[in-house]
């Protein structure tokens, strides 16, 4: 069984952290022809604002950022008339050079203890669909492919998610 992350609530002054995280990884997807996220689609402030909810965690070794999450309990503007209450996972980045250590599957773990931990047993995500490996990853982290849905218009990398439920309830 793999640890849990050792995730901590972020705070304001983590944000741009968080953005700048956001930003390699959009441009690195950019570079590898991969339709997910584009640099500066999210700011600074949108990540703040969303931080003032509670809603990001991060994980920090030696000061630098190597991965985060945020965490909502509904989400309709991708889910729409399917939105329930339940664990949303948004933004799950871990930095390039941790790659190979699970941090991804550590981060979803935190994530399902957080969501039981409210009393709630599923949880859900969305990829873009044409991105087959993180499909691939979610599927094989225990997540089930629910349905195909549009991205809502604020974004622009992709023009369709696939959406992903998992049963907490085990």
């Amino acid at each position: 069984m793999v640890e849990v992350a050792p995730m901590e609530v972020a705070r304001a002054g983590d944000a741009a952290d968080i953005v700048a995280l956001r930003d390699r990884l959009a441009r690195w997807m950019v570079d590898n022809a991969i339709a997910q996220w584009l640099p500066g689609e999210y700011t600074v402030e949108m990540v703040r604002a969303e931080v003032a909810r509670g809603e990001w965690f991060i994980w920090r070794e030696a000061g630098a950022l190597i991965a985060t999450v945020r965490l909502i309990w509904r989400d309709p503007d991708f889910w729409g008339a399917d939105d329930a209450e339940a664990g949303y996972i948004h933004g799950l980045m871990v930095a390039p050079e941790q790659r190979g250590r699970e941090l991804g599957t550590r981060v979803i773990g935190f994530c399902a203890d957080h969501t039981r931990a409210r009393g709630l047993t599923r949880q859900r995500l969305d990829t873009a669909a044409d991105n087959q490996v993180l499909r691939k990853y979610y599927n094989a982290q225990g997540f089930t492919e629910l349905r195909e849905a549009p991205l809502p218009p604020w974004f622009r990398g992709t023009a369709t998610v696939v959406l992903f439920e998992k049963d907490l309830s085990d």
